[in-house]
């Protein structure tokens, strides 16, 4: 890259640059064309995300445009998932399919990584899912929210909490964040986990809390254990 583009990268901003390009060598290409003539390198090096218009211009047109409708369908709804698996992506999309559609993906090398030697849970390149949720927002705004709730709903199934409560507040759906929050909590209070109540609670609206006997008495819980209680 410092040879062929005439750039001046030092040691660090090129391993930071590989990782979020994942090896991916177009990747590294386009961001060589993004860098030429810039003054902040590293900066710019830092910053660099699925946003870039020429990352984008590329997915978009080489990758994105020449799937199949059910194809772009699939990899656009499922974006909002940080890991993949052929049952999630089921619940999410609504449709049947979903290992198969991950092991053809993975196979054509369609920016599919797989998390287990056993092929059960996938990710999406860093960039490439950059530039799907990007779409996603744009062509279909109306659909983040069922989305999300149905990825809340199989992870709540599958008894993960934390990925079910972080999918019920990315979709703005904080009723069932708190019935989710108020599941554990009793156990959480009572193993002296303070720190996870109050992150909790500190993410829902005020009114909620008060509203919500269990939530108020876990939160009137964790004052007690730290000493706050007389202060409010």
């Amino acid at each position: 890259m410092n040879e062929a583009m005439g750039l001046s990268l030092s040691s660090q901003d090129v391993t930071t640059l590989d990782a979020r390009a994942e090896g991916w060598i177009a990747g590294l290409q386009l961001a060589a064309l993004s860098m030429q003539g810039r003054e902040d390198i590293a900066g710019f090096i830092a910053a660099f995300t699925g946003d870039n218009h020429y990352i984008v211009d590329y997915l978009v047109e080489e990758v994105l445009e020449r799937q199949p409708d059910e194809v772009r369908r699939f990899l656009l709804q499922t974006s909002v998932l940080d890991r993949l698996s052929g049952s999630l992506c089921d619940a999410v999309t609504g449709t049947e399919g979903g290992r198969a559609t991950l092991e053809r993906l993975e196979r054509r090398n369609l920016f599919v990584v797989p998390l287990d030697d056993r092929r059960q849970w996938y990710r999406y390149h860093h960039l490439f899912a950059d530039v799907l949720q990007a779409h996603l927002r744009e062509e279909q705004p109306n659909d983040l929210s069922a989305l999300h709730r149905r990825a809340s709903v199989w992870f709540e199934q599958q008894g993960e909490l934390p990925h079910a409560l972080g999918h019920a507040f990315a979709g703005g759906d904080l009723e069932r964040a708190a019935g989710l929050v108020e599941l554990p909590m009793p156990a959480a209070l009572k193993s002296r986990q303070d720190a996870v109540v109050r992150g909790w609670l500190a993410a829902l609206p005020d009114e909620m809390v008060r509203r919500r006997r269990v939530l108020s008495v876990g939160y009137a819980a964790v004052l007690l254990q730290g000493g706050e209680l007389e202060s409010r």
